[in-house]
């Protein structure tokens, strides 16, 4: 038995230790992936607790993971993005933290451009299929190898490996200045 089973097995009795170990270990990750995604703290708020209903209802039915916590919950938090963005009607506007931690000795045409290039990254992140996004937010954002990202989006290796080289092509597409050829007059 491994102490991740018994950590969720104690949960599912409700242990109030386990339950909060459970939360104070994933909740910050959790919050972080969806907030990546739907980039509105109230939103991430709700979803990222909506994650921990939806372990709570798994764990009263016996349909939780057994040995791979992380995964799960980080697929429970995909499946709830996926139907927030539906019910939202639209595709996420902002990916990434607004907040950017300046310090104090900071030029401001230091800031304004590190704001110019997060908002770059956003724009070319939006250009992305969503399983390419996907796949760039859990492998870099949230730091997961390619195992881990599979089990999340429920691929396979290969393919969150496939769609990795895409979005990371497609990126530096994105990103690339483009040649500007100057207009010749006659």
């Amino acid at each position: 038995m491994t102490d991740q089973t018994s950590l969720l097995e104690r949960a599912q009795q409700r242990d109030p230790s386990a339950l909060a170990t459970i939360y104070d270990t994933y909740a910050p990750k959790i919050y972080s992936y969806i907030y990546r995604h739907v980039g509105d703290p109230g939103r991430a708020e709700d979803l990222t607790g909506g994650v921990f209903v939806k372990m709570l209802e798994a764990l009263d039915k016996n349909k939780f993971a057994q040995d791979a916590l992380q995964a799960w919950l980080y697929r429970i938090a995909h499946n709830l993005i996926v139907d927030d963005i539906r019910h939202q009607q639209r595709r996420p506007t902002s990916l990434l933290h607004e907040g950017i931690a300046v310090p104090e000795e900071s030029h401001p045409d230091q800031v304004v451009g590190r704001r110019l290039e997060r908002e770059r990254l956003r724009r070319a992140l939006d250009e992305l299929t969503a399983d390419q996004r996907d796949v760039i937010l859990l492998r870099f954002g949230e730091g997961m190898t390619a195992p881990q990202a599979a089990k999340v989006l429920g691929k396979t290796e290969e393919a969150v490996r496939a769609l990795q080289r895409r979005g990371l092509t497609n990126l530096r597409r994105l990103l690339t200045p483009a040649t500007v050829v100057p207009d010749r007059q006659p």
